[in-house]
This record gives C-alpha cells, sequence and structure tokens, in this order.
C-alpha cells in the first residue's frame, strides 16, 4: 500500500499541473520557441510554471480543496457501489453497516471540515485506513451472507433425527457388517452436525466483529469531537490513539477473516 503522504503530494501536484496558468504558460512558451527558435525563453517559461506548482505546494488552503475534492470523488463512488452491496445483506449485518458507515462518513467530516489546515492535511491518512475497514467490514458481512445461505439450506432438527435413529438401530443390529455401516453414516452425520455448528458461530462472530467495528468507530468520533483545540499537539495525540485503536481493529478482523474462510471452505465443500 502506498504511503497516504506521497499520495497526497500526488493528487496536490497533479492539480497544480492541471491548474490554467500552468497550462498556459506551457503552451505559450512552446508556440514562442516555434516561433523564435530560442529555447532560452522557454526555459523562462518553465521556471515560472515551477515556480507557480511550488507556490500551490506551500498553499494549505489548495492542498486541502485538493485533498477534499479527491476524498469527495471516491466516497462518491463508494457509496453508489455500497448502497447496492449493504442492501444485498441480511437484516441483522444491514443495519450495523449502516451505521458502520455513518458513524465513518462523520469522522471524515470532523477531519475535513476541521478549523485548522494542518489537521485535515495531517489525518487524510487515518481517514484512508478507516475506509478501508469499511470495506473489510462489508467482506465480512458478505461472507455473512454466504454462511447464512448454507443454514438455511440445511435442517439441523433433520440431521440430529437421523443420528438417533441410526443409533437405534445400532443397538439392535446383531450383524458385525451392518453396524459398521451404520457407524460410518453415523460419523458422517455428527461431521455434518459439527460443521453446521461451526458454521453457525461463524456467522454469529462476524455479528459480533460488525459490533466491535461499530463501537470503535463511536469512539473514534467521540475522540475527535472532544478534541477542540487549535494545538496541532493534540491532533497529534488524538491521531496516534486513532492509530492504535485502528490496528487493533484490523488485528481482530484479521482473526475472524481467518475463521471464517475455514468454515466457509467447509460450507462450499457440502
Amino acid at each position: 500500500m502506498s504511503d497516504p503522504r506521497w499520495r497526497n503530494f500526488g493528487l496536490v501536484l497533479k492539480k497544480a499541473l492541471r491548474m490554467p496558468f500552468p497550462v498556459i504558460v506551457l503552451m505559450a512558451g512552446v508556440l514562442f520557441t516555434l516561433i523564435s527558435h530560442n529555447f532560452t525563453g522557454l526555459a523562462i517559461f518553465v521556471v515560472a510554471v515551477v515556480v507557480y506548482v511550488l507556490l500551490k505546494l506551500r498553499d494549505e488552503q489548495f492542498i486541502r480543496d485538493t485533498i477534499h475534492e479527491a476524498s469527495s470523488a471516491r466516497h462518491a463512488d463508494d457509496v453508489m457501489t455500497r448502497t447496492f452491496q449493504v442492501e444485498q445483506l441480511d437484516e441483522e449485518s444491514r443495519i450495523r453497516m449502516k451505521a458502520i458507515i455513518r458513524l465513518h462518513d462523520e469522522i471524515a467530516h470532523d477531519v475535513q471540515t476541521s478549523q485548522v489546515d494542518a489537521i485535515a492535511t495531517g489525518l487524510a491518512g487515518t481517514i484512508d485506513q478507516t475506509q478501508e475497514l469499511v470495506g473489510r467490514a462489508l467482506e465480512l458481512s458478505q461472507s455473512r451472507r454466504d454462511l447464512l445461505r448454507y443454514l438455511r439450506a440445511t435442517d439441523e432438527q433433520s440431521i440430529e433425527t437421523r443420528i438417533g435413529d441410526a443409533e437405534s438401530r445400532l443397538q439392535d443390529e446383531p450383524d458385525e457388517s451392518l453396524r459398521a455401516q451404520i457407524q460410518t453414516g453415523i460419523k458422517a452425520r455428527q461431521r455434518e452436525l459439527d460443521d453446521y455448528r461451526a458454521i453457525e458461530q461463524a456467522a454469529g462472530r462476524i455479528l459480533d466483529q460488525l459490533d466491535a467495528v461499530q463501537s470503535s468507530f463511536a469512539g473514534l468520533r467521540a475522540r475527535l469531537v472532544r478534541v477542540k483545540s487549535t494545538d496541532i499537539a493534540d491532533w497529534v495525540a488524538a491521531n496516534n490513539e486513532l492509530q492504535v485503536q485502528i490496528g487493533s481493529l484490523n488485528i481482530a478482523v484479521d482473526a475472524v477473516e481467518q475463521s471464517v474462510s475455514e468454515v466457509l471452505n467447509i460450507g462450499h465443500s457440502e
């Protein structure tokens, strides 16, 4: 993953170079060179563009507006895609994902509308990380949808009944060959029952993790709201706390994804 600081620098540089002034100056420089055959003049035009770009790279309002525009464009695309994806989830996952997305949007808004320009720029990377967590939470929710699809297609009570019936037949069956066949069937049904319950537990763990993400995002939002100071040091301290919490969330999501991947393999093999 690229460093957010370099990504933001690239956005600002690209925006500065696409502004009318450098475009017009460069075109004028090229035209002047073609007419006069004087490359010294072109160098002067290039220097003027470089100076303009450097000034823009030091313009905090320009930097802030550029990052906000890029973030808004990404957010608009994400909203369209995720709205469709969220509506396809089961009701419990859908409720949690809508809350997680709302909290993320509020966190992003708090940062982007900060009264201190350096804060909006400095915390942009953290907002990108919360955005990635939203995506991971959505992927977990979609995995839960797959697990629930398997659970709905499988009758747990029917499996238990067949195991009970087979165990009753086993007690009354004197033939060793038939007893071995019945025992094999019981083991197969027991594995099927164990798989069902493992998938059921995994679906529950996903809901628990969605609750954890929602709760953590609420805490992150509250932490930002409490920072009323314009002192950069206060915001740096808050950002460090956010980074720790985001790191912990990612580790927890990793663990859930691993366990869900294992049980999804069970469900797909059935």
